[in-house]
């Protein structure tokens, strides 16, 4: 049977005196007593039943096990010290939190929350997630989820719809041939997305549709999110599917080429997702408005 932690105070004597190499010190650290650090070291180790200290050469040397201990404990207390500052700082400034997956988040969503931070005067927070699940876990203030809108408890605004095409970097685009999206140089590869969850568009669909044969496996390059299809694209690495409404900037720069004319659309997209009467608050309807509106000027 897993015996209970050991008291919080005879962690935080053994640290500051560990840290220290002087139990008056670390008396001194903590505003208490210096035979209270003795008490609460003495106590961790009857608990622990091993030596912490060396007290014989009149300071107090670490024993192996101390050294041990205090790698985890260190760890321990950095961490709960950085969360709760965190929070402080959290408590005391009021911020916005969105969550949304990686793709849209660096290719569309991170340009323009400083506008957006600016137009709701706070401190505006991007958390970005790959899985659905992992998503609603996050307490954001509203999220971009990809689908048909019907999350039960939530009201959601779409604000893309899905329409993808291939699209690669101008260097692979310019050698490629307008009228089969696989006719590229020798070395090409498409770029696909894994998804296992069947939520997006796919290079299969694709194939499907503009009746192409399927490329062999050889030529495919898999990877597990839109963000990084797209980098690597841009890199020059490959043609990628797209959606259009977020990589519209990319094609305008022509920092990406759509490779075909033709496009395969679904019933989903990309929605803006919030809590009951999120979209009736000021907040929300800031934020709908300037997503929405954003690309109309």
């Amino acid at each position: 049977m897993t015996k209970d932690l050991p008291t919080l105070k005879g962690l935080r004597a053994f640290e500051e005196a560990y840290r220290l190499r002087s139990f008056t010190a670390a008396a001194k650290s903590l505003n208490v007593q210096q035979p209270a650090i003795s008490y609460q070291i003495k106590r961790l180790e009857e608990d622990l039943g091993v030596v912490l200290f060396d007290k014989r050469q009149g300071r107090p040397v670490p024993t192996g096990p101390a050294h041990e201990l205090f790698e985890t404990v260190s760890r321990s207390f950095d961490a709960i010290r950085q969360t709760s500052n965190d929070l402080r700082q959290s408590a005391a400034k009021p911020s916005f939190t969105i969550a949304t997956y990686p793709g849209i988040g660096t290719y569309w969503l991170s340009p323009r929350l400083p506008i957006l931070a600016e137009e709701l005067d706070l401190n505006t927070k991007l958390i970005t997630v790959k899985k659905d699940a992992d998503l609603w876990r996050e307490q954001a203030d509203c999220w971009i989820v990809f689908g048909r809108g019907d999350w039960a408890g939530f009201d959601a605004e779409l604000l893309i719809l899905e329409e993808v095409c291939p699209v690669a970097a101008p260097g692979l685009a310019e050698r490629a041939s307008p009228d089969d999206p696989f006719d590229w140089p020798k070395g090409a590869r498409i770029i696909e997305q894994d998804d296992p969850e069947n939520r997006w568009l796919g290079w299969d669909d694709w194939c499907r549709k503009q009746r192409h044969k399927q490329p062999p496996e050889a030529q495919r390059i898999s990877v597990n999110d839109h963000g990084l299809a797209l980098h690597m694209a841009l890199a020059g690495q490959g043609v990628a599917l797209a959606w259009l409404g977020i990589v519209d900037d990319l094609l305008t720069s022509q920092s990406l080429i759509r490779m075909s004319p033709h496009v395969l659309t679904s019933g989903s997209g990309y929605w803006l997702v919030g809590r009951p009467g999120f979209f009736e608050t000021q907040k929300g309807e800031l934020v709908l408005r300037y997503l929405k509106g954003v690309d109309e000027g």
